[in-house]
């Protein structure tokens, strides 16, 4: 399971922008095997289609505005009729690869609003979500490995520590022993690392957030929501899909 996040986990009030209030933390699960032999090898050949590299490392801030970010090597994307071409393949590619996708949403003011001083760190919170799903999904006898987008040193310790703490108490779902014997492995990976795990797991995070947030997507812009609806984990009994919204 490949981790990313779209919006900042910061609860000051003063810093939560009003136009993007929440925070998303996604998880794109695949089965080992079929990543390493085709995820890397579509996603890196169609970069190369695009961009004449694999080497280029995609991301949504800078694809959405490389004039401001002064990032060259999406110029392209400036011109509208590559920009359709590259999102129709680019959507076309997300359909077709195989993965199961879980996601946490959290509303910071209601969450501010309803604990207070108590509210958790959007991204543990979050985290804790994600990792019940991945633990519940695994088949008997699989274990699984979880690959998060490495931030800063103080934020990877925090997530180290809640790491650690969730193997021993467990989380709310799942026991800390079944979490031990279920997940191989947790590891944080620098974005320069190219891991398109980690690309795919950015390039979904905005897109579900701008649709809870209902904010119309342009014609030629950005991630279709309905191709990533299809994705969402349906393991739970009453069908429900693997997007948790908080607070409830």
């Amino acid at each position: 399971m490949f981790l990313d996040e779209s919006g900042h986990h910061n609860l000051d009030p003063q810093k939560i922008d009003p136009n993007y209030p929440i925070f998303v933390l996604v998880g794109c699960i695949f089965d080992g095997k079929y990543y390493q032999e085709e995820v890397i090898k579509k996603f890196n050949e169609f970069k190369k289609s695009f961009f004449s590299s694999e080497d280029i490392i995609l991301h949504t801030l800078e694809m959405t505005r490389p004039l401001k970010t002064r990032e060259r090597r999406y110029d392209k994307l400036s011109s509208p009729d590559f920009r359709v071409k590259f999102y129709q393949a680019l959507n076309t590619l997300l359909e077709e690869i195989e993965f199961t996708l879980v996601a946490c949403v959290i509303k910071k003011p209601a969450h501010l609003e309803k604990y207070g001083v108590a509210a958790l760190d959007p991204y543990l919170l979050s985290f804790d979500i994600l990792l019940n799903e991945f633990v519940l999904s695994l088949p008997k006898g699989e274990q699984g490995k979880i690959i998060a987008e490495r931030r800063n040193s103080v934020l990877d310790n925090q997530l180290e520590l809640a790491w650690l703490n969730t193997k021993i108490n467990g989380t709310e779902k799942v026991k800390g022993s079944e979490i031990k014997e279920k997940i191989e492995s947790l590891s944080t990976t620098p974005k320069s690392a190219n891991e398109p795990g980690l690309q795919i797991a950015d390039l979904v995070a905005t897109p579900i957030g701008r649709h809870i947030l209902e904010i119309p997507r342009k014609p030629g812009h950005g991630v279709e929501y309905v191709i990533l609806e299809k994705k969402f984990s349906k393991r739970r009994k009453n069908g429900s899909s693997g997007l948790t919204i908080l607070p409830k």
